[in-house]
Formats: structure tokens, C-alpha cells, sequence
């Protein structure tokens, strides 16, 4: 007895079932369905053809109350106008468009991330836009969770990396540790002068015993922290530079003119003192 076919296939020239366009649809209908983004489909006059079921529940328009009518029906006056500009331009440039947007909607501000693109037919014709819009807003929250907290961390990270320690009425001594780059010099600088500022100090003393390496822009950088305690009223006394950090100031040509510079820490709290 011969094979019963499901009613929903039929076989090809090579004896392999082929899908029925009915099934197919039924299939790609119930994938649209799932998808936790909203999805449309529009004509090229901008009226909905089809939302899927995420958008239903999000608009609170069904599928047949939106079909053959445009965005005024869910969205002010003044953000249809944006809409159809964007799909308009998806639409003559037969390109696809992505971007995100913040909207507020009946649940309050949310974040979208947002796909239009052409839709043509079999025979290549355009048919309309079709768009797909995501709620992005959790994850908008984590990420700005994640910058406040990596923030914190850099504050914190730089009050360690970058202490001022007031020694005596009018001094304050800024131990440098570690590897200092650009950024971190600038930000030297800038703690300098707050720190002068408000501890009201006539000396600083940057001791440099712990920086293991100096390029070009730290040296100017420090140099520069001088020039700008000293516009302040301060005088800044630099110690611990080691014969190699020597060395690299020489090759560079850092003029260090008009700047203190002692061997120790020690030498340079004992020379601070004596200024009181």
C-alpha cells in the first residue's frame, strides 16, 4: 500500500516532500508571534498591514484595529511626523535603518533599539517598511549601573594612586607610585592645585621615588604642575627622581629651571620646614 502523504506537503520531481505555502506561512506567522520585539508591517502610504502579537500587548491595539491605519492612532501628533521621516528615508534609500531611541509610554521611559527596513515582493516591488523594535531599557539600566560603579572605582583608585599629605602647617607632600600616564599626570596636576587650594600650603613636594618609568608627557606634565603651583602662590620641591628617570629628563630636554629638586623625601620635608 502506498505511502499516505501529509495533506500539507506534496512531493517534488525527486520524491522529497516539499513544505505548502499555507504551512510555511502558518510557521513564519507563529515565529513572528514569539518574539519578545514589536513587529510591523507597513504599506507605502505608512498604514499598518500587521503588528504580531508583542505589539498588541504593548499598544493595546489588536492586529485589526490597527490594520490600514497610521501611527496617529498610538503615538502624538509630533512623533508620527519623525517616524514617517525615518521610514521614508528606509524606504528611498532602500536601505535598512538602525538606531535607539527613548520614548515615553504608558509603562514611563523606556529605551528601544529600533531595525527598519524595505519589504519588496516576489517581483521586487516595494510593498512597504517593515520594523522591528526591541525594550532595551533593563539593559540601559545595567549599563548605567556598570558606568556609575566604574567610576566610583576610578575615584576611589585615583584618592589611593594620587594622595596628598599635608606634613606641617603650609606643606603638603604627593607620593607618586607606579606607572604614570598622561592621563594620570593631568590628573596630578589638577589634585595639586585643589589641594593647595584648600590646604592654603606655600610648598608641595612631588617625590617621584616610586615611579618606575617617564616618558615625554609625564615629565612636561610635572613640569607643568610646578609652573601652575607656582602661579598659585606655592613652590613645588621635586625629590626621589632616580639616575634613570635622571637620565630620561636629559635625553628629553625637560627644563626644569625654577623647580627645587632633592634627593629624598627626607631632604625635601627638611627643606620645606626650614621655608616655614
Amino acid at each position: 500500500m502506498a505511502d499516505r502523504m501529509d495533506d500539507r506537503t506534496r512531493a517534488s520531481g525527486d520524491g522529497r516532500d516539499e513544505p505548502d505555502p499555507q504551512e510555511t506561512r502558518e510557521w513564519v506567522l507563529a515565529l513572528v508571534n514569539s518574539s519578545p520585539s514589536l513587529v510591523y508591517l507597513k504599506d507605502t502610504e505608512f498604514r499598518y498591514r500587521f503588528v504580531n502579537r508583542r505589539f498588541e500587548q504593548d499598544s493595546r491595539k489588536s492586529n485589526a484595529e490597527m490594520y490600514g491605519r497610521g501611527d496617529e492612532v498610538i503615538m502624538p501628533a509630533e512623533y508620527v511626523a519623525q517616524v514617517r521621516a525615518d521610514e521614508l528615508k528606509v524606504m528611498e534609500g532602500g536601505a535598512p535603518l538602525a538606531y535607539e531611541e527613548e520614548v515615553v509610554t504608558p509603562k514611563g521611559r523606556r529605551h528601544f533599539s529600533v531595525v527598519k527596513l524595505p519589504v519588496y515582493g516576489p517581483d521586487g516591488a516595494l510593498l512597504g517598511i517593515g520594523g522591528f523594535v526591541t525594550d532595551i531599557t533593563e539593559r540601559k539600566l545595567q549599563e548605567l549601573e556598570q558606568q556609575r560603579t566604574i567610576a566610583a572605582q576610578r575615584e576611589a583608585l585615583r584618592e589611593l594612586s594620587t594622595p596628598l599629605l599635608p606634613l606641617a602647617e603650609g606643606v603638603l607632600a604627593v607620593p607618586l607610585v607606579g606607572v604614570v600616564d598622561p592621563e594620570r599626570a593631568g590628573q596630578i596636576v589638577d589634585d595639586l592645585l585643589r589641594g593647595i587650594a584648600s590646604h592654603r600650603a606655600h610648598t608641595a613636594i612631588l617625590d617621584v621615588t616610586g615611579i618606575r618609568r617617564m616618558d615625554a608627557e609625564v615629565a612636561r606634565a610635572l613640569v607643568q604642575a610646578a609652573r601652575a603651583a607656582k602661579l598659585v602662590g606655592a613652590r613645588v620641591v621635586l625629590t626621589g627622581i632616580s639616575p634613570e628617570v635622571a637620565q630620561t629628563l636629559v635625553a628629553l630636554g625637560v627644563d626644569l629651571s625654577g623647580i627645587t629638586t632633592l634627593a629624598t623625601l627626607a631632604d625635601g620635608i627638611a627643606s620645606a620646614l626650614r621655608e616655614s
